[in-house]
C-alpha cells in the first residue's frame, strides 16, 4: 500500500452534523466547495469499489476485517468448505 501524505486542509469541513434524539449523527451540513471536493475525491475512486463507500455497515466489516490481519488474527480460509 502506497504511503500518503495528509494535509489538515485534505478533510472535508463540516458546517454542522445533524443528530438524532440519542445524538447519533445522521447527516452533516457542508459548504459547496466542499460537495465539489467530495465529488472530485469519489472520482478518484474506481467504480467497482465505489459501493463500499456507500454501504457503511460492508465498509465497517472490512475494515474491522483489515485490523484484525494487522493484528495477525486471520486464519487459512479453505475454499472447498464453502
Amino acid at each position: 500500500m502506497p504511503a500518503v501524505v495528509k494535509r489538515k486542509d485534505d478533510h472535508i469541513k463540516v458546517r454542522q452534523f445533524l443528530t438524532d434524539a440519542k445524538g447519533h449523527k445522521m447527516a452533516a451540513v457542508i459548504d459547496i466547495d466542499e460537495l465539489k471536493r467530495l465529488e472530485t475525491v469519489m472520482d478518484l475512486i474506481p467504480s467497482p469499489e465505489q459501493w463500499l463507500y456507500k454501504n457503511k455497515k460492508a465498509l465497517e466489516s472490512v475494515q474491522r476485517g483489515l485490523k484484525q490481519a494487522a493484528k495477525g488474527k486471520v486464519t487459512k480460509l479453505n475454499l472447498s468448505e464453502l
